[in-house]
């Protein structure tokens, strides 16, 4: 039995998405010959490639498509999906792939791209350095209720001012 001939180009982004060491693989599906993610550590499921996020989030819902949350594993360098139930457990900011109906559009075909690594714990900030006068000032305006900072007047310098604060 031959493998079905896929009707477009593998999306690149695919590779770094879904590395061998993965239990997601990328297949064709048999009916419409697009690329499919399958996830087959428990039930087979097939899901669209693109990311679903932001207003196509907003499309899947109303379309009806099932939906899987993407996670993403920094520490093993590839994702895991978590489904969700209709329309619980959605979140705007979470990144989703929508199921695959043969012969439908997808919802998206937006390429993956990995979280940025995040910094190692223990390394100090290196900001700007404040002085203690520039530190009171800030606690001194922090502190200050809002009806009276209305009508305070902005520094031109620390501790100085000359004209009228217009940030509310």
């Amino acid at each position: 039995m031959s493998s079905p001939r896929a009707r477009e180009r593998k999306p690149p982004w695919l590779r770094q998405f879904i590395p061998k060491s993965s239990p997601l693989v990328v297949t064709v599906c048999e009916g419409c010959g697009l690329y499919i993610i399958q996830d087959r550590e428990s039930v087979w499921e097939s899901w669209d490639c693109g990311l679903v996020e932001g207003d196509d989030l907003t499309v899947a819902i109303i379309l009806g498509r099932p939906l899987t949350r993407v996670v993403w594993l920094p520490s093993v360098g590839h994702p895991l999906l978590r489904s969700v139930s209709g329309c619980a457990g959605i979140r705007p900011d979470g990144q989703y792939l929508a199921g695959h109906t043969c012969r439908l559009a997808r919802v998206s075909v937006k390429p993956f791209t990995p979280p940025k690594m995040e910094r190692p714990p223990g390394k100090p900030w290196g900001g700007p350095r404040l002085s203690k006068q520039e530190i009171a000032e800030f606690k001194r305006i922090w502190n200050m209720p809002y009806s009276r900072l209305k009508y305070e007047k902005a520094p031109t310098m620390v501790g100085q001012g000359d004209e009228k604060q217009t940030l509310f």
